[in-house]
Protein backbone atom coordinates (compact mmCIF):
# COMPACT_ATOMS: atom_id res chain seq x y z
CA UNK A 1 0.00 0.00 0.00
CA UNK A 2 2.81 2.38 0.94
CA UNK A 3 4.67 1.59 -2.27
CA UNK A 4 1.56 2.24 -4.39
CA UNK A 5 1.02 5.53 -2.57
CA UNK A 6 4.59 6.65 -3.21
CA UNK A 7 4.31 5.62 -6.86
CA UNK A 8 1.08 7.60 -7.15
CA UNK A 9 2.66 10.70 -5.63
CA UNK A 10 5.70 10.58 -7.93
CA UNK A 11 3.55 9.90 -10.97
CA UNK A 12 1.15 12.71 -10.15
CA UNK A 13 4.01 15.09 -9.35
CA UNK A 14 5.73 14.34 -12.65
CA UNK A 15 2.69 15.68 -14.45
CA UNK A 16 3.18 19.03 -12.72
CA UNK A 17 6.97 19.25 -12.67
CA UNK A 18 7.39 21.09 -15.97
CA UNK A 19 5.29 24.07 -14.93
CA UNK A 20 4.69 23.49 -11.22
CA UNK A 21 1.38 24.17 -9.51
CA UNK A 22 -0.20 27.32 -10.88
CA UNK A 23 -1.45 30.37 -9.01
CA UNK A 24 -3.85 32.97 -10.37
CA UNK A 25 -1.93 35.94 -8.94
CA UNK A 26 0.76 37.56 -11.10
CA UNK A 27 3.02 40.52 -10.37
CA UNK A 28 6.18 41.91 -11.92
CA UNK A 29 9.31 40.11 -10.80
CA UNK A 30 11.51 41.95 -8.35
CA UNK A 31 14.17 39.86 -6.61
CA UNK A 32 17.31 40.61 -4.70
CA UNK A 33 20.20 38.59 -3.30
CA UNK A 34 20.72 38.07 0.40
CA UNK A 35 24.14 38.61 1.91
CA UNK A 36 25.98 35.41 2.87
CA UNK A 37 29.16 33.51 2.03
CA UNK A 38 27.05 30.60 0.83
CA UNK A 39 24.94 30.48 -2.31
CA UNK A 40 21.43 31.48 -1.25
CA UNK A 41 18.56 29.47 -2.71
CA UNK A 42 15.06 30.65 -1.83
CA UNK A 43 12.16 28.30 -2.46
CA UNK A 44 8.52 29.39 -2.54
CA UNK A 45 6.58 26.25 -1.76
CA UNK A 46 3.08 24.87 -1.18
CA UNK A 47 2.74 21.78 1.01
CA UNK A 48 -0.26 20.51 -0.97
CA UNK A 49 1.50 20.90 -4.33
CA UNK A 50 2.53 17.56 -5.93
CA UNK A 51 5.40 19.23 -7.79
CA UNK A 52 6.77 20.57 -4.48
CA UNK A 53 6.65 17.07 -3.02
CA UNK A 54 8.47 15.85 -6.13
CA UNK A 55 11.27 18.38 -5.59
CA UNK A 56 11.51 17.83 -1.83
CA UNK A 57 14.02 14.92 -2.04
CA UNK A 58 16.08 16.92 -4.55
CA UNK A 59 16.38 19.78 -2.08
CA UNK A 60 17.24 17.43 0.78
CA UNK A 61 19.94 15.74 -1.30
CA UNK A 62 21.46 19.10 -2.24
CA UNK A 63 21.52 20.05 1.45
CA UNK A 64 23.37 16.85 2.30
CA UNK A 65 25.88 16.94 -0.54
CA UNK A 66 26.44 20.70 -0.93
CA UNK A 67 25.44 22.06 2.46
CA UNK A 68 28.84 23.68 2.94
CA UNK A 69 28.31 25.75 -0.19
CA UNK A 70 24.59 26.50 -0.31
CA UNK A 71 21.82 27.50 2.05
CA UNK A 72 18.09 27.11 1.47
CA UNK A 73 15.44 29.56 2.62
CA UNK A 74 11.90 28.23 2.50
CA UNK A 75 9.00 30.63 2.00
CA UNK A 76 5.36 29.65 2.39
CA UNK A 77 3.36 30.14 -0.78
CA UNK A 78 -0.05 28.48 -0.33
CA UNK A 79 -1.95 28.52 -3.60
CA UNK A 80 -5.59 29.53 -3.60
CA UNK A 81 -6.41 26.40 -5.61
CA UNK A 82 -5.16 24.16 -2.79
CA UNK A 83 -7.72 24.10 -0.01
CA UNK A 84 -5.45 22.86 2.78
CA UNK A 85 -2.10 24.38 1.85
CA UNK A 86 -2.42 27.40 4.18
CA UNK A 87 -3.35 25.05 7.02
CA UNK A 88 -0.22 23.01 6.38
CA UNK A 89 1.95 26.14 6.24
CA UNK A 90 0.52 27.25 9.59
CA UNK A 91 1.31 23.79 10.96
CA UNK A 92 4.93 24.09 9.87
CA UNK A 93 5.15 27.52 11.51
CA UNK A 94 3.53 26.26 14.71
CA UNK A 95 6.00 23.37 14.81
CA UNK A 96 8.83 25.84 14.21
CA UNK A 97 7.81 27.64 17.39
CA UNK A 98 8.61 24.41 19.25
CA UNK A 99 11.88 23.75 17.40
CA UNK A 100 10.46 21.07 15.11
CA UNK A 101 10.08 22.90 11.80
CA UNK A 102 12.18 20.59 9.65
CA UNK A 103 10.52 17.51 11.13
CA UNK A 104 7.02 18.82 10.34
CA UNK A 105 8.18 20.14 6.97
CA UNK A 106 9.44 16.68 6.01
CA UNK A 107 6.30 14.91 7.22
CA UNK A 108 4.00 17.23 5.30
CA UNK A 109 5.80 16.42 2.06
CA UNK A 110 6.60 12.76 2.66
CA UNK A 111 3.03 12.02 3.81
CA UNK A 112 1.36 14.50 1.46
CA UNK A 113 -1.10 12.08 -0.12
CA UNK A 114 -2.09 10.75 3.30
CA UNK A 115 -3.17 14.03 4.87
CA UNK A 116 -4.50 15.66 1.70
CA UNK A 117 -6.82 12.74 0.95
CA UNK A 118 -7.90 12.13 4.55
CA UNK A 119 -11.46 12.91 5.61
CA UNK A 120 -10.10 15.52 8.03
CA UNK A 121 -6.68 16.97 7.06
CA UNK A 122 -6.59 19.12 10.20
CA UNK A 123 -6.82 16.01 12.40
CA UNK A 124 -4.16 14.27 10.31
CA UNK A 125 -1.82 17.23 10.78
CA UNK A 126 -2.46 17.35 14.54
CA UNK A 127 -1.52 13.66 14.55
CA UNK A 128 1.78 14.62 12.94
CA UNK A 129 2.33 17.04 15.82
CA UNK A 130 1.55 14.23 18.25
CA UNK A 131 4.06 11.99 16.48
CA UNK A 132 6.69 14.72 16.89
CA UNK A 133 5.95 14.98 20.64
CA UNK A 134 4.89 18.60 20.38
CA UNK A 135 2.87 20.28 23.10
CA UNK A 136 -0.53 19.79 21.47
CA UNK A 137 -2.26 22.60 23.33
CA UNK A 138 0.38 25.07 22.23
CA UNK A 139 0.44 23.63 18.71
CA UNK A 140 -3.31 23.87 18.12
CA UNK A 141 -3.46 27.34 19.64
CA UNK A 142 -0.67 28.61 17.39
CA UNK A 143 -1.99 26.68 14.39
CA UNK A 144 -5.16 28.79 14.55
CA UNK A 145 -3.57 32.04 15.74
CA UNK A 146 -3.92 35.19 13.66
CA UNK A 147 -0.21 35.84 14.09
CA UNK A 148 0.64 32.51 12.44
CA UNK A 149 -1.67 33.26 9.53
CA UNK A 150 -0.06 36.68 9.13
CA UNK A 151 3.42 35.13 8.85
CA UNK A 152 2.22 32.74 6.15
CA UNK A 153 0.43 35.43 4.19
CA UNK A 154 3.34 37.88 4.46
CA UNK A 155 5.65 35.29 2.90
CA UNK A 156 3.09 34.59 0.21
CA UNK A 157 2.83 38.30 -0.58
CA UNK A 158 6.62 38.52 -0.71
CA UNK A 159 6.53 35.82 -3.38
CA UNK A 160 3.81 37.59 -5.35
CA UNK A 161 5.91 40.77 -5.26
CA UNK A 162 8.78 38.76 -6.80
CA UNK A 163 6.60 37.41 -9.58
CA UNK A 164 5.92 33.96 -8.15
CA UNK A 165 2.81 32.44 -9.72
CA UNK A 166 3.48 28.71 -9.40
CA UNK A 167 5.14 26.29 -7.01
CA UNK A 168 7.80 25.38 -6.47
CA UNK A 169 9.63 28.52 -7.55
CA UNK A 170 13.34 28.81 -6.80
CA UNK A 171 15.51 31.91 -6.73
CA UNK A 172 19.28 31.39 -6.76
CA UNK A 173 21.05 34.50 -5.52
CA UNK A 174 17.88 36.43 -6.34
CA UNK A 175 17.65 35.09 -9.90
CA UNK A 176 14.55 33.07 -10.75
CA UNK A 177 15.33 29.52 -11.86
CA UNK A 178 13.39 29.29 -15.11
CA UNK A 179 12.52 26.87 -16.56
CA UNK A 180 12.07 24.53 -13.62
CA UNK A 181 14.54 21.60 -13.86
CA UNK A 182 13.00 18.24 -14.69
CA UNK A 183 15.50 16.06 -12.79
CA UNK A 184 17.84 16.17 -9.82
CA UNK A 185 20.85 16.29 -12.16
CA UNK A 186 19.46 19.35 -13.95
CA UNK A 187 18.78 21.01 -10.60
CA UNK A 188 22.30 20.26 -9.40
CA UNK A 189 23.85 21.60 -12.63
CA UNK A 190 21.93 24.86 -12.32
CA UNK A 191 23.24 25.29 -8.77
CA UNK A 192 26.80 24.41 -9.78
CA UNK A 193 26.61 27.01 -12.55
CA UNK A 194 25.76 29.70 -10.02
CA UNK A 195 28.50 28.47 -7.67
CA UNK A 196 31.07 28.79 -10.45
CA UNK A 197 29.83 32.30 -11.24
CA UNK A 198 30.01 33.23 -7.57
CA UNK A 199 33.63 32.12 -7.69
Amino acid sequence: MLLRTKTFIVGLAAAFVFVGCQNSDTEAQSSQSEQTDKLVITEYSDYQCPACAYFHPFVEKIKKTMGDKVTFNLRYFPLQSHRYSALAARAAQAAKNQGKFIEMHNLLFEQQQQWVSSSNPATAIVNFARRLDLDLNQFTEELNAAETQEIVMEQRQEGIDKGVNSTPTFFIEGEKLDPLPKTYEEFKKAIEKHLNEKG
